[in-house]
């Protein structure tokens, strides 16, 4: 079983519910000096108690003359699935009318980091939801091992342990074994961790595995044999691996560890890392693999500041939850001097370390006015940071715990804003009917740009059509070039999800040698797309959707990308994620 950089994840072969639910990652096991790794019992080796859920299939049982035969039913990986309705499964028909060798190579090109969430947590749904594979001869369980490489690469660690530990125990294939132990070292599962290396070692007695069973005898305190294991590597005529030489070291003898920087880090390397209780190298934070944020930002070891921002880092990019990264922001030691003066303090600091302290100083205040005081804040940095959507999903619950009220109505454009970010659209409701008539042309702009948002997030259940809003904006785009490309991102995304958008807004929209680069994908991307969505191929439009999002900035998608892969999920039936989409589309321009 060989070991592997990370830096392969970013070249793997290759975005929602407004409120995805998400499996619970499994609990980390921390081995205890001097306690031998237990044998998991059969159903916790091979897969637990509930098997994934997956497409039974019928096979063929061919009956003698005169006996009547049921069809047995035959299990496919392929069609191996842990999601379930209520965690957004797609239906099971997902892949109909797509032949085999598409979805094969759509599946091998979508991108490991994607800018947009909605477009990432498709994706997530599509590769997780148990499905009928699609038309074409199977030859071996291809397309789940795509699958759990792309969830890898996306750095969806948890999902692959939960996914490839379900699988039973005949599934037997190198790539997903190597999957499944390097998922166990990144979520810090030594227990885990160290059954596969058992059973790797009982098929072959590869570097990996006796490099596995070297850091497994080093947990549970037997350091004498961990450096046997050691000197018999070398005896064996493996090179010396400096990086892990050095942190198993650090582990059986407490030293510190020159390492070269956090890119080359192996899953194994990053569980020696936490075993030993070294910090992370100081360029961890600037390494754009998820796989290394995932077991850095849990580690108690890591520098407070760089744990913050790698929290930060994985709740933006969809893969922790606000839960997890507030527990970080709680348990980071911050000095008291910070947290004294947090609104000075946290205006002076861009960084994650500064938005925590503003989350600190909120459980501080006890009465709603203060609470608002700070929420407001933090809101008003994180636009100018360029970070409001993951503010937003930090406070809604705090915002929610506030009663809307006249007394707060300097207070209810912001919290109607982050709610209708978020998706929270009976909460947004309340805040908006606190909301008084603006007085000057700057809160006539604010409050035509919160409608809007309104009603790109739920139409006429949240607010009534205004024609009226779009005229004045309108009239004030046509001296503004910025606000007139805001606007016309506006009007596509509104025409998208199925706004009367007046043509004349349009035309007063032109503007005389308006050129400017733009991302754009495939000259045949955008008409596939089109095509799949109208003929309801639901995972290939899904996979083509990801495909034009791309990892570009949201913010640098031009108009023509945004309008068909919006109305495209509409058609597909994906209402609440077409919205959700253009709201973060929206709010990435600035909106």
């Amino acid at each position: 079983m060989a070991l592997w950089s990370l830096a392969a994840l970013a070249q793997a072969p290759g975005p929602i519910r407004l409120t995805p639910v998400r499996p619970a990652p499994p609990p980390a096991t921390e081995v205890k000096p001097a306690e031998e790794p237990k044998e998991a019992t059969p159903a916790e080796s091979e897969g637990g108690a509930q098997p994934s859920p997956g497409v039974l299939t019928a096979a063929p049982n061919p009956a003698q003359p005169g006996i009547q035969v049921d069809t047995l039913q035959t299990f496919d990986a392929d069609s191996v699935g842990i999601l379930a309705a209520a965690d957004g499964a797609l239906p099971t028909t997902l892949w109909q009318g797509t032949p085999r060798v598409l979805a094969e190579r759509l599946l091998g090109l979508l991108p490991a980091l994607p800018e947009a969430r909605v477009g990432r947590e498709l994706v997530r749904r599509l590769l997780l939801s148990p499905a009928l594979p699609p038309d074409g001869p199977p030859a071996e369980p291809k397309l789940l091992v795509l699958r759990a490489e792309k969830l890898a690469a996306m750095g969806e660690i948890a999902a692959v342990y939960q996914l490839l530990k379900s699988l039973p125990p005949r599934i037997n294939d190198e790539r997903l074994a190597r999957l499944r132990l390097d998922a166990a070292y990144l979520l810090f599962d030594a227990n885990g961790a160290c059954i596969e290396i058992r059973r790797a070692l009982g098929a072959s007695q590869s570097e990996g595995a006796q490099r596995g069973q070297a850091f497994c005898q080093a947990l549970a305190g037997d350091g004498g044999k961990a450096e046997l294991s050691l000197r018999l590597l070398s005896e064996q005529g493996f090179k010396a691996d400096p990086t892990y030489d050095a942190l198993m070291e650090a582990l059986i003898h407490g030293t510190r560890p020159k390492l070269a920087g956090a890119k080359d880090l192996r899953p194994l390397d990053l569980a020696l890392l936490r075993a030993a209780k070294q910090p992370a190298p100081p360029d961890a934070a600037t390494v754009r693999l998820p796989a290394v944020w995932w077991p850095l930002a849990d580690s108690p070891s890591t520098e407070a500041g760089m744990r913050l921002a790698l929290a930060e880092r994985l709740e933006t990019a969809g893969l922790w939850s606000v839960a997890q990264r507030t527990k970080v922001i709680l348990e980071t030691d911050l000095p008291a001097e910070l947290l004294d003066n947090p609104l000075t303090r946290a205006e002076a600091d861009s960084s994650a370390r500064g938005r925590a302290i503003l989350r600190r100083a909120l459980d501080r205040q006890q009465t709603p006015l203060a609470r608002a005081q700070v929420i407001d804040k933090a809101l008003a940095l994180g636009a100018k940071n360029n970070v409001y959507a993951g503010e937003a999903r930090l406070y809604a619950q705090a915002i929610r715990a506030i009663v809307p009220s006249v007394d707060l109505n300097w207070f209810a454009p912001a919290a109607a804003r982050a709610l209708v970010v978020v998706g929270q659209l009976d909460a947004a409701r309340g805040w908006m009917q606190v909301i008084e008539a603006p007085r000057d042309d700057v809160g006539r702009a604010a409050a035509d740009r919160l409608w809007a948002l309104a009603r790109l997030a739920g139409g006429d259940a949240l607010e009534p059509w205004r024609n009226d809003r779009l005229e004045a904006w309108a009239d004030r785009a046509k001296a503004q070039a910025e606000e007139g490309s805001r606007l016309a991102r506006l009007l596509a995304l509104m025409g998208a999800t199925g706004e009367p958008i007046d043509g004349r807004l349009w035309r007063d929209l032109v503007a005389d040698g308006d050129r400017r680069p733009v991302a754009m994908p495939s000259p045949a991307l955008l008409p596939a797309l089109v095509e799949a969505a109208a003929k309801g191929r639901l995972g290939e439009g899904i996979a083509l959707v990801a495909l034009a999002l791309g990892e570009t900035r949201l913010a640098d998608l031009p108009p023509p990308v945004l309008e068909p892969v919006v109305a495209g999920l509409m058609q597909l039936g994906l209402i609440a994620e077409a919205r959700a989409l253009a709201v973060e589309a929206a709010v990435a321009a600035g909106l």
